[in-house]
């Protein structure tokens, strides 16, 4: 479900979805390489070297970018959340979350803050089934009990 450090630390990230882009850059990139490699150097339209560059260049932007979707994740400590979604993270303050949702019609967690606004998190995912759901509640218990106020339990 998520991985526990003795450091109070705990990230959740998807599984699947991690497992099928990281399969995808992999095809991605031998599949342009081998391209670069097999591209004609003669006849009527050659293919430089520079062009071949180009191409294995290519292929490394789009393997960055589809790593940058397998990075999502909701990292936790005792001094706060890290959300890190495909475009940007954001540090939190377990005092700023005031409620965790993942709904039937969410493809993420959601998280109400304290500004009134709601923050996707990505790391956990509608796409996992039950696991999103177990983490769901997991985050949403440990935002609880790290939110909880001494003497008012």
């Amino acid at each position: 479900m998520s991985g526990r450090a003795d450091s109070g630390r705990t990230v959740f990230r998807p599984v699947r979805a991690r497992a099928v882009v990281y399969i995808c850059a992999a095809a991605v990139l031998v599949t342009l390489v081998a391209l670069a490699v097999v591209l004609p150097s003669g006849g009527p339209h050659p293919w430089g070297p520079w062009s071949r560059l180009g191409v294995v260049f290519f292929a490394l932007i789009a393997v960055a970018v589809l790593h940058r979707l397998a990075s999502v994740r909701v990292e936790t400590s005792d001094d706060g959340i890290l959300v890190a979604n495909v475009i940007g993270r954001r540090r939190l303050e377990w005092a700023e979350v005031i409620g965790v949702r993942l709904s039937r019609d969410d493809p993420w967690m959601l998280l109400d803050l304290s500004d009134g606004t709601a923050l996707a998190a990505m790391g956990v995912q509608k796409s996992e089934g039950e696991r999103a759901q177990r983490q769901a509640r997991e985050f949403a218990r440990m935002v609880q009990e790290h939110t909880r106020v001494p003497g008012h339990e």
